[in-house]
């Protein structure tokens, strides 16, 4: 079987990638906790308190610009939340299907056969995260855009389109200064491997692309400095308290990484798990499947006699990795650009042992198919699992609770010790102490001073609020039961676990359950003036001792 360059037509892989996006949105409507915390900072903008999570504090609570600066137009534009959103999953739809057109010229060009091409096409149009941190509010459809089109200007040597896809990178999100070194790299490798040219030509590539990208991205840098005062995020800032390793750590778990990612749990099981897979739900062997793939797309650049785009794109796969496992190990919505590069190495060595191994195609035939079908399914068991999340969680239990706090505060200004920040600070309109401290410098603060024991955070910071999942709250009452009995008095318990109980098949329950109980404590202030609670009608219950993690009676 001989290469096909003509594959597809375009508008076949821009709806192939587009469609299934829209689908899942339709089906889960989902929209993810970090959206809130984004598009409150982009709401105040659109109607005119400025680009600030809380009226009157000028502060860099968001990471992404576009991600904030997309819904802030949108929100100005139409006035409507649900609107914000479903324009905001529209355009993320498109930015995937344009992604699968850049994969495609790129197929084209590496006369890559058509079984091959197809299956990369519906990989990558069906993978789960993918999908979903696209259309639930977060930066992903931008991420995979401008990787795609960073990757094809680098093949077709393009400085202008390289410098505006890295321009794009950044406008998409800050670090992605780390992916486009790693995809540098890994393709200067390649570039020298086949000859195109010198060193000092390589250079003065990137130079001139390094220079358009600067002079697009600059504007964001220029304002954020004189509106902030600093370019760097608040919530960089907020995460980046902890210890960090040193560089000669770095290099000892770089060259230690691909055997712990094939012996233990690392980055690379969640380039394809879904999201939070570790707290149960899934099956183990879908978990031992989705390791052996992604390693095998991260060490492939080490193996004999493979192609040159095959060891850039393994490298790029593996830097990635590496990044991702050392510096957001938890965070779901950094991984569809680490699932997007697996797929298209092990696409580029599935092509490879096409042409090597024509004996051998049918089997390869019958193996790539079971790897998409099983994705699908995959994808399928998500978007259930996310329904539920959103029907039960977010809009059964987080969303009403914001709004009972709204309700009960009566004045904007009253304090929310809270760790899960966007729904509840969304709807709730408060001041939010959050756990670390995304849009509150107060808790930033408060950690440099007393550090991480939320029960030393709670006496320095006085909040008037407390906001607990169960397990939060049990454990801060085994430390100090006298804080939630005298300091803080128990006001209202939100609870859905009887809801999950009732869907028999949920796939990854154990990530639902861990959100399916809250409990709110009011601060002790007067008890003979304090006012009287309000009935929400949302299943909440004013005496459940036991909540708090109190024995039994």
């Amino acid at each position: 079987m001989t290469g096909n360059t003509h594959l597809l037509p375009a508008w076949r892989a821009f709806l192939l990638a587009a469609l299934p996006a829209l689908a899942f949105a339709l089906f889960t409507q989902h929209a993810w906790e970090d959206w809130y915390i984004t598009y409150r900072a982009g709401k105040n903008l659109a109607n005119g308190y400025g680009l600030v999570f809380e009226h009157g504090q000028v502060l860099h609570t968001f990471t992404s610009p576009l991600n904030v600066l997309v819904p802030a137009f949108f929100s100005w534009l139409t006035g409507n939340d649900a609107m914000v959103l479903w324009l905001y999953r529209v355009l993320g739809a498109v930015l995937l299907g344009a992604s699968a057109v850049c994969v495609l010229r790129i197929m084209r060009a590496q006369a890559y056969v058509r079984w091959v091409a197809v299956c990369t096409l519906l990989w990558l149009a069906v993978d789960g995260k993918i999908i979903d941190f696209t259309i639930n509010g977060q930066e992903a459809g931008f991420m995979v855009f401008f990787l795609s089109l960073t990757l094809l200007a680098l093949l077709e040597q393009r400085v202008a389109l390289l410098g505006i896809a890295w321009a794009g990178l950044m406008w998409s999100r800050p670090d992605s200064v780390v992916y486009i070194a790693a995809l540098g790299l890994a393709y200067g490798w390649m570039y020298l491997l086949q000859g195109r040219g010198s060193v000092r030509a390589l250079l003065g590539y990137y130079w001139k692309a390094g220079m358009i990208a600067a002079l697009l991205y600059a504007p964001w840098l220029l304002w954020t400095t004189w509106y902030y005062g600093t370019p760097v995020p608040h919530t960089i800032v907020a995460k980046g308290l902890g210890g960090h390793p040193s560089v000669l750590a770095l290099l000892q778990a770089f060259v230690l990484f691909p055997w712990t990612s094939l012996v233990q749990v690392t980055a690379l099981n969640y380039a394809f798990m879904p999201s939070y897979f570790v707290m149960g739900g899934w099956p183990e062997a879908l978990s031992l499947l989705a390791r052996g793939l992604a390693w095998l797309a991260a060490i492939a650049w080490l193996l004999p006699r493979v192609s040159p785009l095959v060891r850039m794109l393994s490298l790029t796969t593996l830097l990635m990795a590496f990044y991702l496992e050392h510096i957001a190990p938890f965070y779901p919505w950094y991984y569809p650009p680490l699932a997007w590069f697996s797929i298209l190495t092990l696409s580029a060595l599935l092509q490879q042992c096409w042409q090597a191994m024509p004996s051998w195609q049918r089997g390869m035939q019958w193996v790539s198919a079971s790897v998409v079908g099983v994705w699908l399914l995959v994808t399928l068991a998500m978007a259930w699992q996310v329904r539920v999340q959103q029907t039960v969680i977010e809009e059964g239990l987080r969303k009403p609770l914001g709004l009972w706090l709204k309700a009960q505060a009566g004045d904007e200004r009253q304090t929310v010790f809270v760790e899960c920040l966007g729904y509840i600070g969304f709807y709730s309109g408060l001041k939010m102490y959050d756990y670390p401290g995304m849009s509150s410098p107060e808790m930033v603060a408060a950690r440099k001073v007393v550090g991480e024991d939320w029960v030393q955070l709670i006496r320095y910071l006085q909040p008037d609020w407390l906001v607990f999942r169960l397990r939060e709250a049990q454990l801060v009452y085994q430390v100090d039961p006298a804080l939630l009995e005298q300091a803080y008095q128990e006001a209202a318990v939100f609870d859905r676990s009887r809801e999950l109980q009732r869907h028999a098949f949920l796939p990854g329950r154990g990530y639902l359950e861990y959100d399916q109980a809250f409990v709110v404590f009011r601060k002790v202030v007067d008890t003979g003036t304090q006012a009287p609670l309000q009935e929400s009608g949302n299943g909440v219950t004013e005496e459940t001792p036991e909540v708090a993690g109190k024995p039994a009676s």
